[in-house]
């Protein structure tokens, strides 16, 4: 079997969809959210670390790059994983309860949606938004601190919005963690697992984590 065929074997598809969800949550997620919670410092703080952030471009657009191909891979797989499975429900042999998925399982498709539509609309709001310069220890640079506070103070609909789609945020990850695992063999699913409550844990405190900031933005 080529390498073409075993990427697009079934295991092949479950391998791609696991390790481009991995690459986005520790290169990506992990450092989004640990920067993200500076903003609850204060402004000089978070401007200072969205100055050196800018100082690091050529770093940053690598990142981009390699995130635009993982959620590029993440869907396609996704999407044929999900045609895939409910090709085999239709087999008794393959059929899984209803009642042996967790809700968060059977959201994932859903989620996953929800959570590309935050990522454009995140975008929109603060990547590709024009933001106000200030002055930080005698430099000028961009003021993101307020872009943030522009964005959800007196606006609870805009908040409501981010901590809707922190939600999806939280059912997804708390699956697709212990899921991942599972897919490179690390991990069997079963009740009272320890793997399976860190994924829960890590999952909805990272979608909590992610959703104070819009909170804190908002009552500031």
């Amino acid at each position: 079997m080529g390498i073409k065929q075993s990427l697009l074997s079934s295991i092949g598809q479950k391998l791609l969809l696991a390790t481009s969800g991995l690459i986005m949550f520790l290169l990506f997620l992990i450092p989004h959210m640990g920067g993200n919670v500076l903003f609850l410092f204060g402004p000089d703080i978070f401007n200072s670390y969205a100055h050196h952030l800018h100082q690091l471009v050529p770093i940053v657009i690598g990142i981009e790059i390699l995130m635009l191909v993982s959620i590029s891979i993440h869907m396609i797989m996704a999407f044929r994983v999900v045609l895939a499975n409910r090709a085999a429900a239709d087999k008794r042999l393959t059929q899984k309860s209803s009642k042996e998925r967790s809700l968060a399982a059977k959201l994932m498709p859903i989620s996953g949606i929800m959570i590309f539509i935050f990522i454009v609309k995140h975008l929109l709001d603060f990547k590709f938004y024009e933001k106000a310069k200030t002055m930080l220890h005698g430099v000028e640079t961009y003021d993101v601190y307020a872009m943030v506070l522009g964005r959800f103070q007196d606006d609870p609909i805009h908040l409501l919005f981010y901590v809707g789609f922190m939600i999806a945020v939280g059912f997804h990850l708390s699956h697709a963690l212990q899921s991942s695992l599972q897919t490179y063999g690390l991990f069997v699913p079963r009740e009272g697992s320890r793997i399976k409550l860190a994924s829960v844990l890590v999952g909805w405190g990272m979608a909590a984590t992610f959703a104070v900031i819009p909170i804190a933005a908002f009552i500031k």
